[in-house]
């Protein structure tokens, strides 16, 4: 036969509020103190992602630049093949040898070419990286494409990071320094 008093089993199957509320208010404290860390790990993420892009696109505008110096050697030279056979592959350089393509422009003859709008900076940007990947527009949708890019006068291209548009690659043609700026307003 059972000896102990119900009292005593109905107490001991839950928390009591005091004790609730003490467990709400420590994860209250916890949170407010790792949520700015998770946030700083997030934007160390997309700055890592746009430096290593940048890397990457600064990489392919050296090499870009090597098959000019090797075949060209001086001067603009217009739809040189530089990775690969196809159209695709092929750049067009101004007058200090580097990537500088010309379309929709008056000077469409290749006789000096230069950055000079946008979809030249959408062309430089998708030969240097052969294809889609990391993606560009003239549009900043984070849902479509990971760059957007803007044409920079003069004859500079500014690709902000979708993801943070605090974010961009700056490629200035006439030197072929690519940089990475943290505010692209500045």
């Amino acid at each position: 036969m059972y000896s102990g008093s119900l009292t005593s089993i109905a107490k001991t199957e839950g928390f009591t509020l005091i004790e609730l509320v003490v467990v709400i208010i420590i994860l209250g404290i916890l949170a407010v103190v790792a949520l700015p860390k998770f946030i700083n790990v997030s934007q160390d993420a997309h700055l890592s992602t746009v430096k290593g892009t940048g890397g990457a696109f600064k990489s392919g505008i050296n090499l870009a630049r090597a098959v000019w110096a090797t075949r060209v050697g001086s001067g603009p030279a217009d739809d040189l093949p530089v990775f690969g056979t196809a159209t695709e592959g092929e750049l067009d350089f101004n007058d200090n040898g580097w990537p500088a393509q010309h379309w929709g422009t008056a000077d469409s003859d290749g006789d000096s070419p230069k950055l000079d709008n946008t979809d030249d900076c959408i062309s430089v940007w998708e030969t240097i990286f052969e294809g889609d990947e990391p993606s560009i527009s003239d549009v900043l949708d984070s849902d479509d494409t990971d760059y957007k890019a803007n044409y920079l006068s003069p004859e500079r291209c500014r690709y902000d990071y979708s993801a943070n548009s605090n974010l961009s690659i700056t490629y200035n043609s006439l030197d072929g320094s690519v940089t990475i700026d943290s505010d692209p307003d500045s």
